[in-house]
């Protein structure tokens, strides 16, 4: 059921069906795919209907709304914490900053905004304090500053850890109330920033299991969006999203299984990246899963305030023997630019104009930057059903921790106790196993016809997405909602959750705000390993547009700083 697509003057043109009436000469054939689409035509009205009645469900809440205060972060007053950390580590190796200074002054900003933002999980403040102390040793045992950065790059810089990965000694349980731990080493993306020189100072706060795009659980609560406290950060790597555009964080460490690197990202206006497959260790990360294909689409990579240093972290962290693996960046005056606004779909809401708005900026600034390209804008239906592939790659997975065994065996026992207010856990946890329960009761043939769907799109897009080309496309449909509101949207993280199925490199870009000043961001998106060039992008994305712009009330578009 393949369609094979052509790019010719920036739209896809079907090229042939002919495949199709081969494949369907047999009648029993046709009539499992009749039967087959219309469960699946069925099950998406379904869903259609029970996202408006939602929306409606929503009102009365929307009204009370009305008359909730707006919070914002207060402004940062210590210079140290508006430097990158690249500046940091130059500084503390040339001695004219002492590690011991820049650690203290995060902690003391984190001390300030974390009773408004709740995004701190537990924390290590005394041991980083004496180790950034323990930075003086070491700049004394270096003759030579080349050879200082050269084995420390990030001596004394300090930096934040999501949650869900592990920090000796700190919480190791992912915001799981009922399964707290410690943990007892370090995970492998920690430790080489540690063997950096950097210095860890938290684990920031997850949603349970990493299975929601809202941060919250029931250890320590919701995390706040330092725009407007009323709003969300998004999930699941939204306690570092908030951290890091509150400026109590400079440099951090998050998972991506479904856009979690981007969207929190995209929310806070900061940077993240998720990486081609692979390259980067996802050892300990909890929840994690034995099967072989989970590195394929689940990922740990890279958060910043800075675009200049989520490259200089991401080189870091890449494994030693996959860096041959990543592709170099070309002259970006040579950069072919595709570019997408909104995903159509009648399940996923369309894009707002000020999502709309930070794509055309980032096109038109690219249409001026580049020689003899001009950006062509691909046919929305090659993604129109990104979110249902999304969806249904991740809960086809195996043995993934969560609350549940086998393909979702007890997740309507514990929806009734959550109702009943005797479940420990929270909704969309429990939404998981129930879902992974009714999608393994459909027919093995939409099961199969679903990778064999996803394999035909990344055919299709790798005919236009090469070395030397880039895809600029929104990263959500809006800028950050009110809590909760992530219930009226579910379907609209395919935006970001279709490029972990397709194992296609993504960064996070901050573009502009709305005349709310709330941020608002894109994703770059490039082929199989070529990480390197969406990082030049976005560095260049960066020098256009300004990058992260501290939480400041705004008028019509003005800032008050």
């Amino acid at each position: 059921m393949s369609r094979k697509f052509v790019f010719m003057k920036g739209e896809f043109l079907d090229r042939s069906f002919g495949d199709i009436n081969r494949k369907c000469n047999s009648i029993t054939f046709r009539k499992t795919i009749g039967k087959t689409m219309f469960a699946a035509y069925c099950l998406k009205a379904v869903i259609f209907i029970i996202l408006k009645i939602i929306w409606v469900a929503f009102i009365p809440l929307n009204i009370i709304r009305l008359f909730y205060k707006r919070k914002i972060c207060p402004p940062v007053t210590n210079d140290i914490l508006l430097l990158p950390a690249t500046i940091l580590a130059e500084k503390i190796r040339n001695r004219e900053l002492s590690s011991e200074t820049v650690v203290r002054s995060y902690i003391e900003r984190i001390s300030e905004v974390n009773p408004l933002l709740n995004a701190v999980i537990e924390d290590r403040f005394e041991q980083a304090l004496e180790e950034a102390k323990d930075v003086e040793h070491t700049l004394n045992s270096f003759s030579s500053v080349k050879e200082l950065k050269k084995k420390y790059p990030l001596l004394g810089v300090p930096f934040t850890v999501k949650g869900s990965l592990a920090v000796r000694g700190l919480d190791h349980s992912c915001g799981v109330k009922m399964k707290q731990k410690e943990a007892l080493n370090n995970a492998a993306t920690v430790q080489k920033l540690i063997d950096a020189g950097a210095i860890p100072l938290l684990v920031s706060n997850t949603p349970e299991f990493c299975l929601n795009w809202e941060t919250t659980n029931k250890l320590i609560g919701t995390t706040n969006n330092p725009y407007d406290t009323r709003k969300t950060v998004g999930g699941s790597s939204g306690g570092e999203g908030a951290l890091m555009s509150a400026a109590a964080s400079v440099i951090g460490i998050g998972s991506d299984v479904a856009g979690s690197l981007r969207i929190p990202m995209h929310y806070c206006g900061v940077w993240g990246h998720k990486p081609s497959p692979k390259i980067i260790s996802i050892e300990g990360h909890y929840p994690s899963c034995p099967e072989e294909e989970w590195p394929e689409f689940f990922h740990v990579g890279p958060i910043s305030r800075y675009a200049s240093d989520l490259s200089e972290v991401f080189e870091l962290l890449v494994e030693p023997n996959m860096k041959s693996k990543l592709k170099q960046p070309g002259d970006l005056r040579k950069l072919k630019v595709y570019y997408l606004k909104e995903i159509k779909n009648c399940i996923v809401y369309s894009a707002n104009e000020d999502t709309k708005r930070a794509v055309e900026k980032v096109v038109n600034y690219f249409n001026n930057y580049t020689v003899n390209s001009m950006a062509k804008e691909v046919n929305g239906d090659l993604f129109k059903f990104s979110s249902e592939y999304s969806y249904i790659r991740l809960l086809l997975m195996n043995n993934v921790d969560n609350l549940f065994k086998g393909k979702g065996e007890g997740a309507h026992m514990e929806l009734l106790r959550f109702f009943c207010c005797q479940s420990q856990s929270v909704f969309t946890s429990i939404a998981y196993g129930l879902l992974r329960w009714w999608l393994w009761a459909l027919p093995e043939f939409y099961k199969q016809k679903t990778f064999n769907d996803l394999e035909s799109l990344k055919t299709q897009i790798l005919e236009f997405l090469d070395d030397e080309s880039v895809l600029i496309i929104p990263t959500f449909s809006k800028e950050a909602g009110f809590h909760g509101d992530v219930y009226k949207r579910l379907f609209d993280y395919g935006y970001c959750g279709i490029f972990n199925a397709l194992g296609l490199p993504s960064t996070d870009c901050p573009v502009m705000q709305t005349a709310e000043g709330m941020p608002i961001g894109i994703q770059v998106v490039g082929a199989p390993y070529c990480d390197r060039l969406c990082l030049a992008v976005a560095r260049e994305i960066e020098k256009a547009f300004g990058g992260w712009k501290p939480p400041t009330l705004s008028v019509n578009g003005q800032h008050k700083h």
